[in-house]
């Protein structure tokens, strides 16, 4: 197995490791996130920047006494994550210098021991799989578009960009009017996304398929998503498209 070379997938290998010295430990991608699990009841997954937050993290199956007990005494590493943290799971943070792995792998014992059914307690794990290979995209087609794209929106009244690792927003004002997408939830596509009205956003997906596609979370409230990876992207008619979503939230 090749050494990763990205700091993100370095911790990802790491946590894998981990996971991996328990028995019936499986790995699966649920909504883009490697998801750590035995027989399919969830014991951690890994986060990295998610929804921009700037974490590369775990989340642990915990109980909810030891989840307030960790953010209380270490806030800086341990968090309450969105979604799970209801259910007791704590978030751990990663990628700040001096990560205790060895504590996060008594934690990861005791999801395991939460979630693994009895006549695993004393079995030995097996070999670890060969890690799951996990679509990615190219840098220089990212780079090209997001050149492109802030060329376009700084010739927009009162644009403004925010970048993370997997998306970079502009808004006008406090309303955002196109996304450029890179590979977000692990879905190989590079695209970019633009506000339309409910029935032409249809009229888009069904007239060319493999252009565009209805996004995730946003899709369902007027907004398509335009691919910007393939051989030959209309990119005027992508400018024309963001130049009317920005139209469409601007102050007048």
């Amino acid at each position: 197995m090749s050494t990763p070379t990205d700091a993100t997938e370095a911790l990802l290998s790491r946590v894998r490791a981990i996971c991996y010295d328990f028995a019936g430990t499986e790995e699966k991608l649920s909504h883009g996130a490697p998801f750590f699990h035995v027989r399919g009841k969830g014991m951690l997954s890994f986060a990295s920047d998610h929804h921009g937050d700037g974490r590369v993290a775990v989340w642990c199956k915990s109980t909810p006494d030891e989840q307030q007990r960790l953010v209380r005494s270490d806030p800086d590493v341990y968090f309450v994550p969105p979604y799970v943290g209801v259910s007791g799971w704590v978030g751990v943070r990663l990628e700040r210098p001096g990560t205790d792995f060895e504590a996060l792998s008594m934690l990861v014992e005791e999801a395991w021991r939460a979630v693994a059914p009895k006549r695993l307690a004393h079995a030995a794990p097996s070999a670890p799989p060969p890690p799951p290979v996990y679509a990615t995209t190219d840098p220089a087609v990212v780079a090209d578009a997001l050149a492109r794209m802030t060329a376009l929106c700084a010739t927009l009244p009162g644009a403004s960009a925010e970048s993370s690792a997997s998306q970079t927003t502009w808004r006008v004002g406090r309303k955002t009017f196109a996304y450029l997408l890179d590979n977000q939830h692990r879905d190989g596509i590079v695209s970019v996304c633009f506000r339309v009205a409910s029935d032409e956003a249809a009229a888009l997906i069904e007239r060319a398929p493999r252009r565009y596609y209805r996004p995730p979370y946003v899709g369902a409230k007027g907004w398509v998503a335009m691919r910007v990876d393939s051989a030959k992207v209309p990119w005027k008619e992508l400018a024309r498209r963001v130049t009317e979503s920005h139209a469409s939230v601007a102050p007048r």
